[in-house]
């Protein structure tokens, strides 16, 4: 099984050379042999390891015994003690939901601060056909059924390569302890159901259900990939941008052969469903004009000739973000990415409007991120005086739907970059700077 996993990786260029690699261990069957395998293959390596407090004194057993696999393996390791039921009421997720996502900022904090370029989960090719059930259960297309990738950006799954048979084995073979989490014997969760009950079944109609399964996930990845390139080229073709205005043409949509799946795609990355895109084409067929249709930030009017499609007006609570410490990443409301830089001798400055360089000694953090407003002034880098943000758009010639992407960055109140265009003067690196921060807006 190790030259399996040696070359899983190598195949799939899972691990740079010479990087070191975060392992997300709860102490599990899968996570154990995952540790296993990369230590007896030589990997750079380190635990990370969550406790949610969900199961009691379970939670703090599996704790306990993680640690004792890091002393083990002699490699560091990392813990976080969560509440993670008051972490999903603040929130308002779900308890799956609120462990997803505590697990992978707190993954991200630490290869940030410690200079992991990979971290491993360890799902492996049977949770992948279980998720392909759930979702085909509840409905899903390609998008569900396409199942689990083996990379999303920083984030590796090593182990897909493999099962839970030969998952069981390898740890007979090499005598490993493991926890058993108690929520897996129970019937209450819909994968656990899945994996009990019709899994088994399938298993006496065909004995290789897996592989067949598993050959049918990769086509249906492949094919996921095409449909998506295929339908941003039919946007291409018929969206027509004006001002704030997305303008779809209904005579060239309705000869599409079937414009019921066209129209979904076309309008699922602005938040409206199956459901309300099947009702906005019966709209059109009975020729029922100026019905309007809403999405969690857009509307849609249903007008003789177009689908207009249109951003809702924002909130007058106007949303701010924190960057809370220097080398910290954000996703929303832009993606950020940023890092510090101490040695600055002979540093090349490069003139990239995404990349904006600060004497990390004028900021003050946290530092705030918003969308500019009415008012807000800035000192652009290489003037002497403010300009109002609003002018500075104008002179640019930014357009109307542009400057409703425009966001600010701010420290103690002021302005210090607006990004993606210019950083302000007040802020900058000069021949005193000992220390600098680099942000960097991802597109």
């Amino acid at each position: 099984m190790i030259e399996a996993f040696r070359d899983f990786i190598l195949q799939n260029k899972l691990v740079p050379a010479g990087s070191r690699v975060l392992l997300a261990v709860s102490g599990g069957i899968d996570s154990v042999v995952m540790l296993d395998l990369f230590y007896r293959a030589g990997f750079s390596i380190a635990i990370a390891h969550v406790n949610f407090n969900l199961r009691a004194g379970e939670s703090d057993e599996d704790e306990r015994f993680v640690h004792s696999l890091a002393a083990k393996y002699g490699i560091a390791w990392f813990v976080k003690n969560v509440d993670t039921v008051q972490f999903a009421e603040k929130n308002k997720l779900s308890i799956q939901e609120a462990a997803r996502e505590i697990r992978y900022q707190w993954f991200e904090e630490i290869c940030l601060t410690e200079g992991f370029e990979r971290v491993a989960v360890a799902q492996h090719a049977d949770d992948q056909i279980e998720t392909f059930f759930i979702n085909l259960l509840r409905g899903s297309g390609t998008a569900g059924l396409k199942g689990m990738p083996v990379t999303r950006g920083s984030i590796i799954r090593p182990l897909l390569f493999t099962g839970r048979t030969e998952i069981e084995q390898y740890v007979k073979e090499h005598k490993l302890l493991f926890r058993e989490d108690s929520s897996n014997l129970s019937d209450k969760y819909l994968r656990n159901k899945i994996r009990h009950h019709l899994l088994s079944e399938l298993e006496k109609i065909m004995k290789d259900y897996r592989q067949m399964i598993g050959k049918s996930i990769l086509y249906l990845s492949e094919e996921h990939l095409l449909l998506q390139h295929l339908i941003q080229q039919k946007r291409e073709e018929l969206f027509q941008i004006e001002d704030d205005e997305i303008r779809i043409p209904v005579k060239a949509m309705k000869n599409f052969p079937d414009f019921h799946a066209l129209l979904f795609y076309l309008l699922k990355d602005y938040g409206f469903n199956r459901e309300v895109s099947d009702t906005v084409c019966d709209t059109l067929q009975k020729d029922n004009t100026g019905k309007l249709f809403h999405s969690g930030g857009y509307r849609l009017l249903v007008d003789r000739e177009f689908l207009i499609l249109k951003k809702k007006a924002e909130s007058k609570e106007e949303n701010v973000f924190h960057i809370r410490f220097a080398g910290e990443e954000i996703r929303e409301p832009v993606h950020l990415t940023s890092e510090i830089i101490e040695d600055i001798d002979g540093l090349q400055i490069e003139k990239d409007p995404s990349r904006a360089y600060f004497d990390i000694e004028k900021l003050t953090f946290p530092l705030n991120v918003r969308k500019w407003g009415k008012g807000d002034r800035f000192v652009p880098f290489g003037m002497k005086g403010s300009k109002l943000v609003s002018d500075y758009l104008i002179d640019s010639k930014i357009s109307r739907f542009e400057k409703e992407k425009v966001y600010v960055l701010e420290s103690a109140g002021k302005i210090i970059w607006l990004i993606g265009y210019r950083t302000s003067d007040d802020f900058k690196i000069t021949g005193t700077t000992k220390k600098i921060v680099l942000f960097y807006a991802v597109k």
